[in-house]
């Protein structure tokens, strides 16, 4: 009798651990990200212009789409770098290797393209990931003041990455995300006004700009 009660005890126990949510897959937000210690090779930083030391970080507001299915993700940039602003229309395609990216400059017209030679991270929740705690933003003292969200961790001591991630509750919609590899540096990536669904499919065809041969460069 006492076997059969601890086995459901445990049975009990293991029951409450949270399952990872399935996060959206096909989804537009504002975003807001920061890079810190960022490991581009000196000619990728004057291309994109987003490189930093590792004592101060680059910030970038930027509008995104992502499609999960697809390996997809567009995002209209404007990056705080030093004491200027530079904008950008980026296209990241992952879905076949070596993967492609687009940098179009929208302020010089200059569009810059490389082969990306690592995988798509999606944004979600990794099916081994530490549920690491729920908690509130905003305040618990009045209804629909407050949202619900669960945080979460992972590691992959192989790769040398780390990631915690936070989604609300209902609807497991990404709230924050923060991603450290010795490509990467650390990524902190914040969510805002997230729409599901793509408004145009159009958004994931490179810019003209980028098919055809390089205009020339401004003058002097």
């Amino acid at each position: 009798m006492k076997v059969l009660l601890l086995l459901l005890l445990a049975a009990a126990a293991y029951g409450q651990v949270p399952e990872p949510c399935r996060a959206p897959s096909v989804f537009e937000s504002n975003i807001g990200m920061q890079w810190i210690g960022h490991s581009l090779t000196k000619t990728d930083a004057v291309q994109s212009k987003i490189w930093q030391d590792s004592t101060r970080g680059s910030y970038v507001r930027a509008k995104l789409s992502y499609d999960r299915y697809n390996m997809r993700i567009r995002r209209i940039e404007e990056v705080d770098e030093r004491m200027e602003k530079e904008f950008f229309d980026v296209l990241y395609l992952l879905n076949t290797m070596p993967g492609k990216e687009y940098r179009f400059n929208l302020r010089t017209k200059q569009c810059v393209t490389r082969e990306l030679n690592y995988a798509f991270r999606p944004i979600e929740i990794p099916p081994n990931a530490t549920h690491m705690g729920d908690f509130t933003i905003g305040t618990k003292g009045a209804p629909h003041e407050g949202v619900e969200v669960s945080l979460w961790g992972d590691r992959n001591r192989e790769e040398g990455a780390e990631w915690v991630g936070s989604f609300t509750s209902t609807g497991c919609v990404p709230v924050s995300d923060m991603f450290y590899s010795n490509r990467t540096g650390r990524v902190t990536t914040e969510f805002f006004d997230v729409t599901l669904g793509i408004a145009d499919a159009n958004v994931f065809i490179p810019p003209r700009e980028c098919m055809g041969p390089p205009p020339p460069p401004p003058p002097p």
